[in-house]
């Protein structure tokens, strides 16, 4: 439900609305939306599916047609489409439709890299494909101000990273182990979602929506869940700091978006995470010291799971009450 619709339907439970005057609020709400409203996402849709679409095609025409293509000819495909995504970025920036064409182009420097790497066998690590394509392509992000643009871009440094451990494997205080890589992604995502949030709340407007700093604290989250997973499940051979960073990360969650910022969305996925963990760790105790009494320790896991899990969301529903309290208006959903 829209929050203006729990709103309305908040008021209307307090009687401040009657039932006659509910269409008229929901109208002057904008519920449901306009037709001018569904025009623009529909083009908004279209366009990205186009985008998309226009970008499939040219990577299946030249897999398709490889044997076929002289060089010259994968080359002039090539950039015959970065050129034509970045002149239909310098038309179409005036009618707001640039950034799609901008991001395309984005996309096309990377086959462009990829094209010269198969044909001349440069003998290039992958990681500096990635890293070389980050690095042709931040003018633009930093031009487009787009976030969709800035996930491709992080995305990309994700990937070279990844690379570049499994490729050159670790400095000297780091071993060559895939727990190291989940740390690293963790620092870098939390970096990148510290510096997105503190942007934003300087009123930076493209960067209000709310989906680019949950992708990231997901991803985060993610790799912290996992690296205490390991932690607790081989604690002889992992590194325990891995699971001080986890519990950083988890009070980082709780500070951050119980006090500074509220938000329910992250405050779940921090509370799932640390049932995660948590189960983890008492699956560990009975499982090790069970003697013959295999079905009764899937019991109390499971018993403990639906506790934490009802614990949790009565602990979110309290949390959303206080906000709401606060604010008097709904917390971000």
């Amino acid at each position: 439900m829209h929050p203006r619709q729990k709103w309305i339907a908040h008021w209307r439970e307090q009687n401040a609305l009657s039932a006659q005057q509910v269409p008229a609020a929901l109208r002057q709400a904008g519920l449901p939306p306009s037709r001018a409203e569904w025009r623009l996402w529909i083009d908004r849709l279209l366009l990205w599916l186009g985008v998309a679409a226009l970008l499939a095609g040219l990577i299946f025409f030249v897999a398709a047609n490889w044997s076929g293509m002289g060089r010259l000819g994968k080359f002039a495909l090539a950039e015959a489409a970065l050129v034509l995504c970045l002149a239909a970025y310098g038309w179409g920036a005036r009618f707001r439709h640039g950034n799609a064409a901008l991001l395309a182009a984005s996309l096309a420097v990377g086959a462009l890299l990829a094209l010269i790497g198969q044909i001349y066998q440069t003998g290039a690590d992958t990681f500096e494909l990635f890293a070389v394509w980050a690095a042709l392509i931040l003018p633009w992000v930093l031009l487009a101000r787009l976030p969709a643009l800035w996930v491709v871009w992080l995305a990309l440094l994700h990937v070279a990273y990844v690379f570049y451990m499994t490729t050159l494997g670790m400095p000297w205080w780091f071993s060559r182990k895939t727990e190291n890589i989940f740390a690293g992604i963790v620092l870098l995502d939390c970096c990148a979602l510290l510096a997105w949030e503190w942007l934003a709340a300087r009123g930076w407007a493209w960067m209000q929506g709310r989906w680019v700093p949950r992708l990231l604290a997901l991803t985060a989250g993610v790799a912290a869940t996992l690296l205490a997973i390991y932690v607790i499940v081989d604690h002889r051979e992992a590194n325990g700091w891995y699971f001080l960073l986890y519990c950083a990360v988890l009070a980082g969650i709780y500070v951050g978006y119980r006090h500074v910022l509220p938000d329910l969305s992250m405050l779940a996925g921090g509370a799932l995470s640390l049932i995660v963990v948590v189960t983890t760790g008492l699956g560990r105790l009975l499982l090790e010291n069970q003697r013959g009494d295999f079905i009764g320790s899937l019991f109390l896991l499971g018993l403990f799971s639906m506790l934490a899990t009802a614990g949790a969301a009565w602990w979110l529903r309290r949390v959303a009450r206080t906000l709401k309290d606060k604010s008097g208006s709904e917390v971000s959903p």
